[in-house]
């Protein structure tokens, strides 16, 4: 007999059982996560939950077939409705029947399938069971799970596939979808207000709430290090980051997203992806292949977003009947730092504040009452807390692996030092290096004690560069026909592309480019852009925090 829970309305649960399926989902799941799970690590389980290891076994099969809290709710007392009481050896015959026999592309029939079950129970000496009996366990399979194994995953996503996404976030935070789009406006250089282009957004949304979770705006195409500064802006605390941006509104959305939905994009299968949300408990779900109605949380906010970016200077329309003769590239008007604070503002001033037709409230007021609950007494209460913002942002940077040498770590051709590598000197395994693609001055490395220690250059007169201006100097080296590519060579050609950007007055479009990605770098030299309206008073705000100084200026040079 499977455990299933049926189908119910969550708003006829008791809270003292939601409570208490609350808390067998945090055990339940970090114990099926286990991929080495021992009888210890169920035994302390059990004794957790105050349960036996039967009953704990039972939670365990219930969740794994269905993962959801409501698969963990205690049962009502009594023998279930259609229940016929067989030994456990029948059980088992019939049920190995139906997955080794009726299960498959041969497709037998219910009677031929009652017919191989008696003929098992015979060879083993056990009572032949019922008909009935064999059709009440057949019913309790999924129906989607029947039709996939008899007539493949697409028959099943064709017949039982929701045609408008239902996706399930019973609180907030408990679901956020992620996914990019180029911005509908060409951006002018912040120097001379020269057009140069459209950038890409990565946007995430809170689908219990539709609450924006957090974005990232970019020149450069999306990326696995826009996908995860889009993480760490919807996981972290905003006060700052408004403040930064001059921007006066209520932004309340932090905390660690327990799932998160995506497609299939290269990005978002990263290593570095998927260990940064396996360290935090983060699930992933990705999107079936050819259903694009599974996203439409994240698409319709995308649109709604596109549609008040149409009001700008420099719009392209998403229509080119709707642009007509309008020329975007004479009308843009705006940098990216302008864009950004733009949609800071619509997302805390406008959208977060609307009446949301989906919900029937504001996003702002269905996340508060998410949080505080209403009169069914369902309520998540505090999100979880990002307890180290730094390493929270430095888990989900890309990833290489290295030695340490006795000149320190090298990556990217570039040599790193610090004094806690003495230590280290002679290990034989390959280290974790993480780095920000944004501002190689320094990176991260993960030593055996568990802690991430900061190299900077080991030459510390090296100025800060990008991974995108690092890329770009071995292109022009190469087709120069340089010999050899070493350090000093990289740092002398990217001090000469330094050099042609600041003397150029009338610059192209990619010089244009290349001078304003060096500018939203971590730590760039360049001269500071003109007309930048957000830009607040150092003295009033004082110095950024480690954790905003991180993803403040969120530009990746991937």
């Amino acid at each position: 007999m499977s455990g299933a829970v049926p189908s119910l309305d969550l708003t006829d649960v008791p809270a003292r059982d939601w409570q208490k399926a609350r808390r067998r989902f945090s055990v339940i799941r970090d114990l099926a996560e286990l991929a080495d799970r021992t009888r210890d690590d169920a035994e302390t389980a059990a004794a957790e939950l105050d349960l036996s290891l039967s009953q704990l076994y039972r939670l365990l099969a219930r969740y794994q077939a269905d993962p959801r809290l409501t698969s963990l709710l205690p049962e009502p007392p009594g023998r279930k409705a259609g229940w016929i009481k067989l030994s456990p050896e029948v059980d088992e015959v019939i049920n190995a029947a139906i997955d080794e026999y009726y299960l498959s592309r041969r497709k037998p029939r219910v009677s031929d399938l009652l017919i191989e079950v008696r003929r098992r129970c015979r060879a083993l000496g056990y009572p032949a069971p019922g008909r009935k009996a064999v059709r009440l366990r057949l019913a309790q399979r999924p129906a989607a799970q029947v039709t996939a194994r008899r007539s493949g995953r697409k028959a099943a996503r064709d017949r039982f596939g929701a045609a408008a996404g239902s996706l399930d976030a019973p609180w907030p935070l408990s679901l956020v979808q992620i996914d990019h789009t180029l911005v509908d406006v060409i951006v002018v250089d912040s120097a001379t207000r020269e057009p140069i282009q459209r950038p890409w957004l990565t946007l995430a949304i809170d689908v219990h709430s539709r609450c924006v979770a957090g974005f990232h705006l970019s020149l450069d195409p999306p990326s696995a290090t826009s996908v995860a500064l889009c993480i760490a802006h919807a996981a972290l605390p905003k006060a700052n980051w408004l403040m930064t941006r001059d921007v006066d509104g209520d932004w309340p959305v932090e905390g660690v997203p327990e799932r998160l939905h995506l497609d299939n994009a290269k990005e978002f299968h990263s290593g570095a992806l998927k260990r940064g949300c396996d360290q935090y408990g983060i699930a992933v779900d990705y999107r079936p292949v050819r259903t694009p109605h599974y996203g439409g949380h994240i698409e319709r906010l995308i649109g709604t977003m596109m549609g008040k970016v149409h009001l700008l200077p420099g719009t392209t329309f998403s229509d080119v009947r709707a642009k007509g003769d309008l020329d975007p590239e004479k009308s843009a008007a705006m940098t990216l730092d302008e864009v950004e604070r733009w949609l800071a503002l619509a997302i805390t001033g406008v959208y977060h504040r609307d009446l949301h037709r989906g919900i029937g409230a504001t996003p702002l007021s269905r996340w508060k009452q998410g949080l505080a609950g209403g009169a069914d007494g369902l309520a998540r209460g505090a999100t979880t807390p990002v307890g180290d913002p730094r390493r929270f942002v430095i888990d989900f940077l890309p990833i290489e692996r290295r030695l340490v040498r006795r000149q320190g770590v090298f990556l990217h051709s570039i040599s790193y030092w610090s004094d806690v590598l003495r230590t280290l000197i002679g290990e034989r395994e390959r280290m974790i290096v993480r780095y920000d693609p944004r501002d190689l001055s320094r990176i991260h490395l993960l030593a055996p004690d568990g802690v991430y220690y900061d190299l900077p250059y080991a030459d510390l007169r090296r100025p800060p560069i990008s991974l995108w201006e690092h890329r770009l100097a071995l292109t022009r080296m190469r087709e120069e026909g340089c010999a050899e590519i070493d350090e000093d060579a990289i740092f002398d050609a990217i001090e000469k592309m330094h050099g042609l950007a600041a003397s150029a007055v009338v610059e192209t479009k990619t010089l244009r480019r290349q001078r304003e990605r060096r500018l939203r770098s971590i730590g760039g030299t360049a001269e500071a852009p003109v007309s930048r309206r957000s830009d607040p008073d150092p003295a009033v705000i004082g110095p950024l925090p480690e954790n905003e100084r991180l993803f403040a200026n969120v530009e990746e040079w991937t």
